[in-house]
């Protein structure tokens, strides 16, 4: 089995052994680490590492943390030593969602609404996928990471970043339309459109996770 799945699924397990009040815990530090840092392997590393310490405390009638400030503490020191990621690395991350799910699961629940239409790969949308891809790294994601502890106080903060990413995919999808929305390189039927895209983001996924199984991270622990 991939490494990271066998630890993912060992710390599930785990879980289950924690007291309720615990496992809210755990499952709020987790939760906010998952949405500022994309190093998913490190952070299924810190929940074992976690799991080893909440197991202990209930043993001794304790919660894995004491308070929210404990808590806050504890994220503030570990997030440092997550891996951040490399321009490249962005690539492995955006693009299994773009075609899995933005293009091949909607393509798919489209199709019976839409019938026969037919996309168009033309170079106005080429220019939107640039601005979309950058947009969600440099905005989403890099501005994400300032967002603090715990994430139920920032929420605000989490749907600002989200409407200014659809108002700048939108807007800059109109403006290149406008003006090489006409220059049409690529035509292809929705259906054909979206299983292409869903295999296509099935394999990147695939690559994705196999990464993560090689991390060499995992050898020590696994």
């Amino acid at each position: 089995m991939n490494k990271y799945f066998a630890l993912r699924k060992t710390n599930r397990m785990r879980t289950k052994l924690l007291t309720e009040e615990s496992q809210a815990q755990l499952k709020e530090v987790i939760r906010y680490l998952r949405r500022v840092s994309w190093d998913f392997c490190g952070i299924e590393l810190v929940r074992s590492d976690l799991l080893d310490i909440a197991i202990q405390a209930n043993k001794e009638n304790q919660e894995l943390f004491h308070s929210i400030s404990d808590a806050k503490t504890f994220v503030d020191e570990v997030k440092p030593s997550l891996k951040t990621l490399r321009a490249g690395d962005y690539f492995w991350y955006v693009a299994p969602l773009y075609f899995f799910f933005g293009w091949g699961i909607e393509g798919l629940l489209l199709y019976p609404i839409i019938g026969n239409w037919v996309f168009e790969l033309s170079v106005g949308y080429l220019m939107q996928l640039v601005v979309a891809v950058a947009a969600f790294c440099i905005l989403f994601r890099r501005m994400m990471e300032q967002v603090g502890f715990p994430p139920r106080e920032h929420w605000l903060k989490y749907a600002a970043w989200l409407v200014l990413y659809i108002v700048i995919l939108y807007g800059t999808g109109w403006f290149f339309t406008q003006i090489a929305g006409n220059l049409v390189l690529l035509r292809l039927p929705i259906l054909s459109y979206s299983i292409v895209c869903l295999l296509l983001g099935a394999g990147l996924y695939a690559i994705h996770f196999w990464r993560y199984g090689n991390d060499p991270r995992l050898s020590a622990r696994i």
